[in-house]
């Protein structure tokens, strides 16, 4: 049949491998010289409950509730290990040499984003929460949450283009670890209060989450470098 010489997914082809002669199976932000990084959130996003999952039937047959266990843990696990990755490439040095310059981008990174975040919540307030709730919480949280830096996107984005050695991409790298670890420990603190009215709850998760960095600082990274100079 002269069907079966053309290529398809049947006869075993990737309908997403680049091919000049058949540009129409590329993505759209491939072709706008975009990172690939790009094209797999908008993928999630449509896949996700902002379009497709938003049908029940959708989301039941390719999302099922059984699985999501298991999505998550895969998910997680790759997260982890590709930082973990990202940080053996990254030159602790070069870190501490745009330390400085990388605060004062990670405090003007997240005071921007945190004032929008606050002007925004008054618009959003009565929209989403229908006025319950407390207002202060809701507008801690949206400022909170523009202020968080996607620091896997940037770590993909240095990768892929090349630049995670280079001077640039270690200042940008320094700004979103400060950036990401100030931002999530203040969303911690907003989830606490949000979810418990009493402030000692949001202390003691600071406390416990203060106390679990050092125990990995002072505890844990000296068994680690013990263990690397004893294996050689």
């Amino acid at each position: 049949m002269a069907g079966s010489d053309s290529p398809s997914i049947i006869s075993g082809r990737n309908p997403i491998k680049f091919s000049t002669s058949d540009p129409l199976t590329l993505f759209i932000v491939q072709r706008l010289y975009q990172p690939s990084v790009i094209s797999e959130i908008i993928g999630g996003i449509l896949l996700g409950p902002t379009a497709l999952s938003r049908w029940k039937a959708f989301a039941d047959n390719v999302f099922p509730k059984a699985s999501l266990v298991n999505l998550n843990l895969v998910a997680n696990f790759g997260l982890v290990l590709f930082l973990f990755m990202v940080g053996l490439e990254l030159d602790p040095r070069m870190l501490k040499r745009n330390m400085s310059r990388g605060i004062a981008i990670s405090a003007a990174g997240i005071v921007l984003p945190f004032g929008l975040g606050v002007a925004v919540s008054y618009a959003l307030y009565s929209i989403l929460m229908h006025s319950e709730g407390k207002f202060v919480n809701f507008l801690l949280f949206c400022g909170v949450a523009m202020a968080i830096t996607a620091f896997p996107v940037l770590a993909r984005i240095l990768t892929e283009r090349n630049l995670l050695k280079t001077t640039v991409g270690s200042m940008c790298m320094s700004a979103a670890a400060v950036d990401d670890v100030v931002s999530w420990c203040l969303l911690a603190l907003v989830i606490a209060l949000t979810n418990n009215s009493s402030g000692l709850t949001a202390l003691w998760v600071f406390l416990a989450g203060l106390g679990w960095v050092l125990f990995v600082i002072f505890a844990v990274r000296p068994v680690y470098l013990w263990y690397l100079r004893r294996s050689g």
